[in-house]
């Protein structure tokens, strides 16, 4: 079922791919919990917004109040890969302690859902800060504000990479 993700042989090159596992879950739940945290400081959102948000999204007329609209579906969508993260942390954790490779395919596939939202995310912001009406990046000029994007997708990568490691235990089992 995961033959599609590449296998390695130990995690960042020093660890085991049992302790890997335990430190990508500890990550991935660490992400989570922090990037939640950060947003939850940064935007004040909350449960009435978000449902504001997408209720003004589906009614709206003007390509500036889209595009004002686009701002929230990308903090709400940061908010759900928060969650996810921690989600999927935690399903690895629960596959390395308790040996269940089931967990470990879970956390597989939530966070190739996460990197499929994250690459949605980074051309959203792209197409919102090229239109100039509001930009989530706004408060920063360009360089920093296309450097920024190019690190979200280094990370993005990394974690793929974190999916081969969770992939190499499915497929190879207690390693």
């Amino acid at each position: 079922m995961c033959e599609i993700f590449p296998e390695v042989n130990d995690c960042c090159s020093f660890l085991s791919i049992r302790m890997g596992m335990l430190f990508i879950a500890i990550l991935s739940i660490s992400t989570g919990a922090i990037t939640l945290g950060v947003v939850e400081q940064k935007t004040n959102i909350d449960y009435d917004q978000v449902l504001s948000i997408y209720n003004n999204v589906t009614n709206s007329t003007r390509t500036e109040q889209a595009l004002s609209d686009l701002n929230g579906i990308i903090i709400t969508t940061i908010t759900v890969m928060s969650v996810i993260f921690m989600l999927a942390g935690v399903c690895l954790l629960f596959a390395t302690l308790a040996d269940q490779e089931g967990y470990a395919q879970g956390f597989i596939w939530l966070i190739f859902l996460n990197i499929l939202l994250g690459l949605l995310i980074i051309f959203a912001i792209t197409y919102e800060c090229l239109m100039k009406s509001k930009c989530f990046l706004g408060h920063m000029d360009w360089l920093s504000g296309a450097i920024a994007l190019i690190i979200v997708v280094f990370y993005l990568i990394l974690w793929y990479y974190f999916i081969s490691v969770a992939n190499t235990y499915v497929l190879n089992g207690n390693t």
